[in-house]
């Protein structure tokens, strides 16, 4: 599962950053974003003229070597009360409506003035400003710094470093003494390399998938977020650089694609955080919540091996009941969604293990339904074979059936055999009782969590919830058993990695970011609120103090190609 996720992650890196750059052009011949209104909207006479709210875009073209080229702003003027006008701060050049024929004339300072008529404003220009966040790449070959043009055909080991520097900030009184607080950015580095140059590819910070053919490779780092905080790097080191090392034959680079972004600490809500009585309480539910998410995770593993092991069995069974039991297709017909459901969860994990919970009812009193329906065949079996006996139930029927192999020294047989299967289904049942306990525990324990880990906790609860659906159904596990135990061995496997990536997390994250702060919550508190505070006020690049803008910036460095 760890890997589809970077697979995903990457394939979506690599789409939206080597389109990105695209997107300029696309804008420039006159195309909108997706999801931008083709129809103008009726003019608001109670807003003449309003200032923007901008959805703004800025692509860097930089050299190999991260100098900047180019700067192109792409804005897009939301216009929710179909104002008359709109005025937007934008201090660039060669301002260009990029979409529509709406025109601006020139407002007090560097703010332009649009003659809207309702509608949004697409348009795009050129910048000299100074970029909040600046990059730098650099290059070492066998240990000896290289520039871009003498590495092209070169090989060896290959060191290639991104580093960040973060030049927006805030000065803020931090216990009585004015430091400088960093606009906190998230800085996401992706490139592809062809597996037929570079191999035994390491990245410092990130996350690495190959197909074969290509290695995608993500960086990420927190440029000023260190200082921001003010923690002692030998218990928490924060990320400010990526660096990817590499053996190459006959360097080349394709282009390499970088996106900075505030959004994600805009999403910190301090407010709920009052002292640091509340932080303590918080790191301690955060503790708590990890052991039983890590509990959960392993119960979770160990009740899919279990449910692999019996598998065969399991399969014996409901292939000899299927023949017989009619009363299983509407069953069947839901176990088939349900299969359909199962093979989708796993690409579901960060939707929520608070999902999952929700579920754990249906789960069990589906497999419950499976399991009454299974013993009201075999007590229509026996009826059938002339034997009078209780209706068998969840709780009686091995106490019964063994009752009537004892009095049956001869021709048990199927008897034997009817419980052999119940058996197998109850053992499955168990584990399955028990694995959802212990997702309602994870579950339970995880509402504590930061909006970090609850990505994660909604991954696995669709993964739990997408397993649970296989026991809808006897007819369609029939018709899909092939798949069913090679479903079952994927979600083993993803529900191991799961675990380890659980108990990672908690080591090199969780627990080093209590051994930081432990002892200075008072201060740790007022920086992460002066730190969100600055990625609050941060909402554009060219001007505009719009609460509900936003703005992220995306870098493309040129490639590095072999001489002709």
């Amino acid at each position: 599962m760890k890997r589809s996720m970077v697979k995903i992650t990457a394939l979506c890196l690599c789409a939206s950053l080597a389109l990105g750059g695209l997107g300029v052009y696309a804008l420039a011949a006159g195309e909108a974003p997706a999801g931008a209104s083709e129809e103008p909207r009726q003019l608001s006479a109670a807003a003449e003229t309003a200032d923007a709210v901008k959805d703004e875009t800025v692509y860097i073209l930089a050299e190999s070597d991260g100098a900047v080229q180019k700067i192109i702003v792409s804005d897009w003027l939301k216009n929710p009360m179909g104002s008359a006008s709109l005025r937007d701060p934008f201090p660039a050049e060669n301002v260009e409506n990029v979409k529509g024929g709406e025109t601006y004339t020139a407002g007090s300072g560097d703010a332009l003035v649009w003659d809207a008529q309702g509608n949004d404003i697409y348009c795009q220009g050129t910048s000299g400003k100074e970029l909040p966040v600046d990059l730098r790449v650099s290059y070492q070959l066998d240990g000896q710094s290289v520039s871009p043009q003498e590495l092209a055909g070169k090989s060896g080991r290959v060191t290639i470093r991104f580093d960040y520097t973060n030049r927006q900030y805030e000065e803020v009184d931090i216990d009585g003494k004015t430091e400088k607080i960093y606009v906190p950015f998230a800085v996401l580095t992706g490139m592809a390399l062809d597996n037929d140059v570079f191999s035994n590819v390491e990245v410092s910070s990130g996350r690495i998938y190959s197909d074969g053919d290509r290695t995608a490779v993500i960086g990420l780092a927190f440029p000023g977020l260190e200082e921001n905080l003010n923690v002692d790097p030998e218990k928490l080191e924060i990320p400010s650089y990526v660096e990817v090392t590499a053996d190459v034959e006959n360097f080349a680079l394709t282009n390499t694609v970088t996106i900075a972004s505030s959004g994600l600490f805009r999403e910190l809500d301090m407010e709920k955080l009052d002292g640091t009585g509340d932080l303590e309480d918080s790191l301690d539910g955060l503790t708590d919540a990890m052991d039983q998410l890590m509990d959960g995770s392993s119960r979770l593993y160990d009740g899919l091996c279990e449910l692999l092991d019996k598998s065969g069995t399991l399969v014996d069974g409901i292939n000899q009941l299927a023949e017989g039991a009619g009363a299983l297709q509407k069953g069947a017909e839901d176990l088939r969604a349900g299969a359909s459901q199962l093979h989708g969860g796993a690409s579901q994990l960060q939707t929520g293990l608070e999902a999952l919970s929700e579920n754990n009812g249906q789960l069990c009193g589906g497999a419950r339904q499976v399991f009454e329906t299974l013993l009201a065949s075999g007590s229509a079996q026996l009826a059938a074979a002339g034997l009078e006996l209780p209706a068998l139930t969840v709780e009686n029927y091995g106490k019964v059936l063994d009752g009537v192999i004892a009095a049956m020294p001869q021709g048990a047989e199927p008897v034997a055999a009817l419980k052999a299967s119940l058996d197998s289904y109850n053992a499955f049942y168990q584990g399955l009782l028990s694995y959802t306990e212990g997702v309602a525990e994870a579950a339970a324990g995880s509402r504590n969590l930061t909006a970090g880990t609850s990505g994660l906790l909604e991954g696995a609860g669709q993964l739990c919830a997408g397993a649970g659906q296989a026991a809808d159904g006897a007819k369609a596990l029939q018709a899909g058993t092939p798949a069913l135990v090679e479903g079952i061995v994927q979600l083993r496997d993803g529900a191991g990695e799961l675990s380890s990536g659980l108990e990672e997390f908690n080591e090199q994250g969780i627990q080093k970011l209590i051994d930081a702060v432990d002892g200075d919550l008072a201060g740790l508190l007022e920086r992460l609120k002066a730190t969100a505070n600055a990625a609050e006020r941060y909402r554009s690049f060219t001007g505009g103090d719009s609460a509900d803008g936003q703005v992220k910036f995306i870098y493309r460095t040129e490639a590095i190609e072999l001489a002709e």
